[in-house]
């Protein structure tokens, strides 16, 4: 007798989890639906406020809203919003940064990337050539380098463009050479705040109850 009232018992039991699974589900799919319109919503508003702060469509993009679970659905679920360059909460609060001892920052003239990466004094030195210190009483301390110009440059003073292959082949030491500044020297650098996602978030965030009370009316229409 034992035996069967287990058997009973058991079988009951796992009729009622089904049943409590069927009603749980539409409650779960409500709160999946809510997390990824607000995921959505978020990651949208967050890309116009990069792109209105004058980013790169690479800067935009870079803005994820990542929902989990993600193979299930739960009345649990969660958004994870990051942005993949580790960098970019400086333009969201602002920042000052300071050189140790100086910043070096690239001049408007300065061709602004070296292959795939952006222009610096380490990876010029590494993959171009040398720099040289100009010392300026009263003024900032710039860095220079070898570019080769025409004749007629040289005459003039006027050197033109500065490009990476006329950089390149200063360095080597071909043709006429002249002394071009590529970086000036600071003691530190104060970037504005540019964005505001913290503020998009807090917005969408604010919006869940009333998207998920919809949700739950679509599952149980009257």
């Amino acid at each position: 007798m034992t035996r069967g009232i287990t058997i009973t018992v058991k079988a009951i039991t796992e009729g009622f989890d089904v049943a409590l699974r069927e009603k749980y589900r539409p409650l779960a799919e409500a709160g999946q639906e809510t997390i990824i319109e607000i995921a959505n919503a978020i990651k949208n508003a967050g890309r116009a406020e990069i792109a209105a702060a004058g980013f790169s469509a690479r800067w935009q993009n870079a803005l994820r809203a990542d929902v989990y679970p993600k193979r299930k659905v739960s009345l649990n679920a969660a958004t994870l919003v990051f942005h993949k360059i580790p960098y970019a909460d400086v333009f969201e609060t602002g920042a000052t940064i300071r050189g140790k001892p100086t910043l070096w920052l690239p001049l408007s003239s300065t061709p602004k990337k070296l292959g795939r990466y952006k222009m610096t004094p380490e990876r010029y030195s590494k993959e171009v050539g040398p720099l040289t210190l100009l010392r300026r009483p009263g003024k900032k301390p710039l860095l220079a380098a070898k570019m080769a110009v025409s004749g007629r440059q040289a005459a003039s003073g006027e050197l033109g463009k500065v490009t990476l292959p006329k950089l390149r082949k200063g360095a080597s030491g071909s043709g006429v050479i002249r002394s071009v500044p590529l970086f000036v020297g600071v003691d530190s650098v104060t970037i504005r705040k540019r964005f505001g996602l913290s503020e998009v978030i807090e917005r969408e965030a604010g919006r869940i109850e009333a998207v998920f009370t919809g949700n739950v009316a679509k599952k149980f229409p009257d």
